[in-house]
C-alpha cells in the first residue's frame, strides 16, 4: 500500500511540475491578444471571443495589443480568422474617445488659423464663439487631436448637445473658419 501511495503521490508531482513548466511563456516570448475564432466586421470583441498568446519576438506585427481589456467592448473593423494577432488598426471605434464618458462625441471642428493649430495640443481647453455676437456655442471642450496642414482643423471631444450647437453654427459658414476657438487655462 505505501509503495502505491508513494507512486501515486510521484505521478502528482510529476504532473504539477509539467504544469508550472507549460504555464511560464518561452523565452523571447511576448504576449499578445488573437481571436480564438473567426470575427466578422462590427462584431463587439468579448473576453470569451480573444485570448493571450506568448509569440516570438519577431513574429508579432506593428501595433499589436498585449492584453485582452484593451479590446474588450470594441467593434473589429476587419475580419478576424482564428489565431490571428489582434492589432490597433483591427480595433473599431473612435481610438480618440476610448477614455471619454458614454455620450461624449468627437467632432471635427476646420480651423484655417496654422498659429492656432501650432499652438494647441491634444489635452487642451477651448472655448468655440460665435462670430455674429460672440456667444459661446461650445464652452471647455476637449481637444483630443490637432489636425494641421492645408485642411486643418481641430477634434474635440463634446456632449450630444455641444455636437449640435456646433453643427448649427457652422451652417452659416460651412468651413468653420469663421467661429472663434479661444484657449482656456
Amino acid at each position: 500500500m505505501r509503495r502505491l501511495v508513494a507512486a501515486v503521490l510521484a505521478a502528482a508531482a510529476v504532473l504539477a511540475v509539467g504544469r508550472l513548466a507549460l504555464a511560464r511563456p518561452a523565452p523571447g516570448t511576448e504576449p499578445v491578444v488573437v481571436a480564438v475564432g473567426p470575427v466578422a466586421v462590427g462584431t463587439t470583441l468579448t473576453p470569451a471571443l480573444l485570448e493571450v498568446r506568448h509569440l516570438a519576438r519577431d513574429a508579432i506585427p506593428e501595433g499589436a495589443v498585449r492584453d485582452v481589456g484593451s479590446a474588450s467592448g470594441r467593434a473589429a473593423s476587419s475580419v478576424l480568422v482564428p489565431g490571428e494577432v489582434v492589432t490597433a488598426s483591427d480595433l473599431g471605434g473612435s481610438s480618440l474617445l476610448t477614455d471619454q464618458p458614454g455620450g461624449t462625441r468627437g467632432v471635427f471642428l476646420p480651423v484655417p488659423e496654422p498659429p492656432l493649430l501650432a499652438a494647441l495640443r491634444g489635452g487642451d481647453r477651448v472655448d468655440v464663439r460665435s462670430p455674429v455676437d460672440g456667444s459661446r456655442v461650445v464652452e471647455d471642450a476637449l481637444v483630443l487631436a490637432v489636425h494641421a496642414g492645408e485642411d486643418g482643423g481641430l477634434w474635440l471631444a463634446v456632449t450630444d448637445d455641444g455636437a449640435g450647437a456646433l453643427a448649427a453654427a457652422r451652417g452659416a459658414d460651412p468651413a468653420g473658419g469663421s467661429l472663434l476657438v479661444s484657449l482656456r487655462n
